[in-house]
């Protein structure tokens, strides 16, 4: 089956925004670039909604940033100057609390002999972007081995991190046995999330980036102080690739410019890429992507990546989930179901999936009223492209 190139109508949803050659250029290496997204992004502030558009998409400490690189007499006059100030010293705030959030727990997990690989925003904001401050992010992503999973919930518990009601085991031993990730609130601060990894899936777990694989290559985190880890440059666009495919309908300009951004700053080894890409079976998945990357970077990635890319050829269940059909999310996670867990596991796996233990129910009532409600929860899901 040959790989099917994205629809017109989901590829205008990231890739065609008017925004997305400025945003970018305000990573660019030359200044004249920068200074000329700047007078483009700045010359539309007035326009009604562009401002909470540029918000939405946690663009506004970027440009306030970049703006602060050039002159007053430069730059000239700023609709909304004030605006932009304020939404860059709010993030600056929520960033310092976060990372100091970030120290405490690297703290903890060094106390406990356990390595941890700092993943997506708390490592790109620094990697990738000269002050970053500039690129705001949700949760703190952490990845662990899963056999420290069990050392790690422990001093989660002691220390007061909440494990988040939607994350709670649906039976018993649910998601030791079957899950890859918890959400926890920091027992200081409620709105600073840490999102403990114990190994990469994305698209219903379809795809997969094996703790074991990502430590072999994981570097020490330049940050000095913290005892953390980061993924290797390759790994780290792959994973990038993937929860932008993921987030696909939903992905804002920030993941394209994180995108960019690693395929022009990062010291890339792509004979190293493509071999991993293959072991881990995603060459469809991050081509997706680099596709569209290089049709704005066409530079930014080699002829020979981009032939070796085009030349795989999906099966079909796969050109399905590539293709972003509806339903696409129940057939990756019936894939997983059959390619990763034993059929003795079944049993479990489905109870927990379709008749989780009253507990589970109960925690979550807010969410989902009753059974009854998970239960369209679920068929709700099914529908669902990731």
């Amino acid at each position: 089956m040959v790989l099917v190139q994205p629809e017109p109508l989901l590829r205008t949803m990231i890739f065609n925004s008017p925004l997305i050659h400025p945003v970018l250029d305000l990573g660019a290496a030359e200044p004249g670039v920068r200074f000329r997204a700047v007078q483009q992004l700045v010359k539309q502030l007035p326009d009604p909604g562009f401002l909470e558009t540029l918000r939405q998409n946690r663009l506004t400490p970027l440009l306030y940033h970049t703006m602060t690189q050039f002159s007053r007499e430069e730059v000239g006059e700023v609709p909304l100057l004030e605006a932009l100030r304020r939404d860059y010293l709010a993030n600056l705030r929520r960033y310092r609390i976060q990372d100091e959030e970030t120290h405490l727990l690297a703290t903890l997990l060094m106390g406990s002999d356990v390595e941890a690989i700092l993943l997506k925003g708390e490592d790109v904001c620094h990697r990738l972007y000269d002050d970053p401050v500039c690129r705001p992010m949700g949760d703190v992503d952490v990845l662990i081995s899963p056999a420290d999973l069990e050392k790690v919930r422990t001093v989660l518990k002691r220390e007061g991190y909440r494990l988040l009601s939607r994350d709670l085991d649906r039976i018993s031993n649910f998601n030791r046995r079957f899950v890859w990730e918890e959400l926890y609130a920091s027992p200081r601060e409620e709105w600073v999330y840490f999102d403990l990894h114990w190994e990469i899936r994305k698209m219903g777990a379809f795809y997969r980036l094996p703790y074991a694989a990502l430590r072999e290559k994981a570097m020490s985190w330049a940050k000095q102080g913290d005892p953390l880890l980061v993924l290797s440059p390759e790994h780290l666009l792959m994973n990038l690739c993937l929860n932008t495919l993921e987030e696909w309908e939903e992905a804002g300009i920030q993941k394209i410019a994180d995108l960019d951004r690693s395929l022009t700053r990062l010291p890339l080894d792509w004979d190293s890429f493509l071999t991993d890409a293959e072991a881990f079976h995603i060459q469809g998945a991050v081509g997706f992507i680099i596709r569209e990357m290089a049709a704005l970077r066409p530079a930014a990635v080699p002829r020979f990546v981009l032939e070796k890319l085009a030349a795989y050829r999906p099966a079909w269940l796969e050109g399905l989930i590539l293709q972003r059909k509806a339903g696409s999310l129940l057939w990756a996670s019936l894939a997983n179901l059959w390619r990763h867990i034993p059929l003795q596991e079944w049993p479990a796996f489905l109870k927990g999936k379709f008749w989780p233990d009253d507990t589970f129910i109960t925690a979550n009532v807010e969410t989902f009223g009753s059974r009854i409600g998970y239960l369209q929860h679920l068929v709700k899901r099914t529908r669902d492209k990731t």
